[in-house]
């Protein structure tokens, strides 16, 4: 059981969680109060899984505890600025970025794996459920890059899916939050979402590709990537409606 908290502070919340800052006379903590995982299709318990093999590995922070049924998480608070904030330039963050994602790419977990496939129409049916004319000119949209999401495990690695430069805290060692779309699937939609979620003009893009297969080891098919960031900025689009018709 925690102290009462002495400040309550609201975090950058995103469309999936509500994060909120604890501070008492003693520690802080982190408070994530989860919201929409039947629209979005997160499996919560998987998340939690993911993130305590992960801090075992000091790779992401400790879970304190949490309440699916109720929706939040508890864990440590870090005093620490994540990538974004740090004064350094695009082309060193960039090599940070690589360097989280190989080692993230590289880490072993035991997990179940699931379909992009299946999670992609699920995302179709909510969207059907409130705008049908979107939900079908997304789908004319999807039908050119199936072939991709057939190709969804044929490189299976854990990826966190959505490595903003704010999921990486820049602490001893670096930690990452936010694992709730975290799962086995395929390094180039891993890549290929961190460069479309940060916005990496050509130049950064190029440097993070290279970083990349520096530590990795790992040769990039350029245009193959390029199709899994047409896949990204894709769904990025449902998502932005399905916020829009269910916040």
């Amino acid at each position: 059981m925690i102290r009462r908290p002495r400040e309550i502070q609201e975090l950058a919340s995103g469309q999936s969680n509500q994060t909120l800052w604890l501070r008492t006379k003693t520690e802080d903590y982190v408070l994530k109060r989860w919201r929409y995982e039947q629209v979005f299709a997160v499996d919560r318990e998987l998340e939690v899984s993911i993130q305590k093999e992960l801090a075992q590995q000091t790779l992401a922070p400790d879970v304190f505890d949490y309440d699916v049924e109720q929706g939040w998480l508890l864990q440590p608070y870090y005093q620490a600025p994540s990538l974004q904030q740090m004064t350094l330039s695009p082309l060193s963050k960039a090599t940070v970025l690589a360097e989280t994602l190989s080692k993230i790419h590289n880490t072993r977990v035991d997990i179940p794996a699931w379909s992009m496939t299946e999670r992609v129409e699920h995302y179709l049916q909510q969207l059907r459920s409130v705008n049908s004319a979107v939900a079908g000119q997304m789908s004319q949209k999807l039908a050119p890059m199936q072939p991709l999401l057939e190709d969804w495990l044929s490189y299976p690695v854990l990826c966190h899916n959505d490595l903003s430069m704010n999921h990486i805290l820049m602490t001893e060692p670096v930690r990452v939050i936010d694992w709730e779309y975290a799962g086995i699937g395929h390094p180039l939609f891993d890549i290929a979402s961190a460069i479309v979620v940060n916005e990496l003009s050509d130049d950064v893009a190029v440097r993070l590709i290279a970083e990349y297969e520096r530590v990795a080891h790992y040769q990039i098919d350029r245009q193959r990537l390029a199709q899994w960031c047409e896949f990204v900025e894709w769904l990025n689009k449902v998502w932005q409606h399905l916020f829009r018709h269910f916040s």
